[in-house]
């Protein structure tokens, strides 16, 4: 974490768009490393989490807005920085998505690339990318697009080939959970596939998608669970 908190004290006072900011989480990280910027503006296409994310704030410098990331209606060139926290996986056209969140970034601006990887995992590490690959699958049998995570290799390789900037600088965010896993934490990866499940079951191969709940639940039951690696690219002219 050290690495990040100096590149957010090197660009304090910063304007940041966070897309797909989801509830929020990835500003909580923002917001715990720096106090030192000028607004943080989160956008996403869900309502829940747009309510959702402006109850978990109370600085009058962030807000949260609906907005389809492909079509911002920010002018050109508006943010000293844009993020986008485990996202690229969603993306069906990465790089149409990127021009978007390329071009409301201020020139010498810098795109900020938060994305789990599926490689070099623990075993405990491992039970959050089987938990993340069930519900991508999930998504994908009802039709919303959502790839699988990738290679720590693939998401430098991916930033190179579609994103007009160049990636300047990576590194990881590791911080390993050497908590007991509790009944209550197993308790919310049963109730989480449950949910998950409930999405599938008019479906005709819901019992393959019961039976992949279950090896998800048994695996986490025996290895426990720990939040896989995060890579963070940035991405600058």
């Amino acid at each position: 974490m050290e690495k990040f908190k100096d590149f957010l004290k090197d660009n304090s006072n910063a304007r940041i768009l966070d897309v797909g900011t989801g509830n929020g989480n990835f500003i909580h990280i923002l917001t715990g490393l720096t106090n030192d910027f000028q607004e943080i503006i989160g956008i996403d296409l869900l309502d829940g989490a747009i309510t959702a994310a402006q109850k978990s704030f109370d600085d009058e410098r962030i807000q949260f807005l609906k907005m389809d990331a492909l079509h911002m209606t920010f002018e050109d060139n508006s943010f000293d920085m844009v993020c986008l926290s485990n996202s690229l996986h969603h993306l069906e056209d990465i790089t149409v998505s990127l021009r978007e969140m390329e071009r409301v970034l201020k020139p010498g601006g810098f795109l900020l690339i938060s994305e789990m990887v599926s490689n070099d995992l623990t075993d405990k590490q491992k039970s959050h990318l089987l938990l993340h690959h069930f519900a991508a699958e999930i998504d994908r049998a009802n039709g919303i697009f959502h790839d699988e995570t990738f290679a720590n290799d693939k998401i430098i390789d991916t930033l190179h080939s579609k994103s007009m900037l160049k990636v300047i600088d990576s590194w990881y965010l590791n911080v390993p959970n050497t908590k007991e896993f509790t009944k209550e934490e197993m308790d919310w990866v049963c109730s989480t596939t449950e949910r998950m499940l409930s999405r599938v079951e008019q479906m005709p191969n819901y019992e393959y998608f019961k039976q992949k709940a279950d090896d998800v639940k048994n695996y986490i039951k025996q290895h426990g669970f720990d939040s896989a690696t995060q890579m963070i690219a940035i991405l600058q002219q």
